[in-house]
């Protein structure tokens, strides 16, 4: 079993989505989340060592044949005093939906319209998609709908205000968002529709930068970052 001081940190905002990603692909479908500071994240930890955060990779085997619940925490740097922290986890005994478990507030289901797990201005669904003409579904991040409102409502007012060099600092911000498959889509949608206002405010051809594409990232730095450096207080 690990101990909690070893559990791995994401490198990136993109790795920490990455890995969220990959968790709810594996059935982690409910979740809560929360930001604390680091002079409290040994109180935190204490409290969510009750879902058996520390299980590694047999133990979570072994859990899982026999009914339990498998519990995952993620915590992520968003400044310097302050941690963003998700947990997520299957249904089964011991786990967050578990109605025997620790009250740790509101659980979400992230397959529920409305219970999305949120990080930032981002949030993770289960979407469909094609390949060959074939449907499918799959676990994507997207912008949340009223940033990306937000973010419509902005452009124009740049376009009207004939304000480029603001309009070319916009468009590299999109641009530079982790560009996972549904934000990719709805970037360049944001990007065709800067396209169509330029030409109708007589502003020529809007020159839009050209998307990466999203491909499998390492999460973790080498050798990886632990919540041992996160935590004033030994774990």
């Amino acid at each position: 079993m690990l101990a909690a001081r070893n559990i791995k940190i994401p490198k990136n905002q993109t790795a920490a989505m990455q890995l969220l990603q990959l968790y709810m692909q594996s059935g982690h479908y409910y979740w809560i989340s929360g930001v604390v500071a680091r002079t409290k994240l040994h109180r935190l930890v204490a409290k969510l060592n009750a879902f058996r955060i520390t299980r590694d990779a047999p133990g979570r085997a072994y859990d899982k044949a026999k009914g339990l619940a498998s519990t995952h925490l993620v915590v992520f740097e968003q400044g310097d005093d302050e941690l963003l922290w998700f947990l997520v986890g299957t249904a089964g005994k011991g786990g967050l939906i578990d109605p025997e478990q620790a009250d740790i507030g509101t659980i979400y289901d992230s397959r529920l319209a409305g219970q999305h797990l949120r990080f930032k201005h981002y949030e993770l669904l289960h979407a469909e998609k094609r390949i060959k003409q074939v449907r499918d579904t799959t676990w994507t991040w997207r912008i949340a709908p009223q940033r990306v409102k937000e973010h419509e409502a902005f452009i124009v007012q740049l376009i009207r205000q004939r304000d480029m060099d603001g309009l070319n600092t916009e468009l590299t911000a999109l641009a530079a968002m982790p560009q996972f498959s549904g934000v990719r889509g709805q970037v360049l949608k944001l990007f065709a529709e800067t396209k169509k206002l330029g030409l109708k405010f007589k502003q020529g051809e809007v020159a839009v930068p050209t998307l990466p594409y999203m491909t499998r990232m390492s999460i973790y730095t080498e050798p990886a970052k632990t919540l041992s450096a996160l935590c004033e207080v030994a774990l």
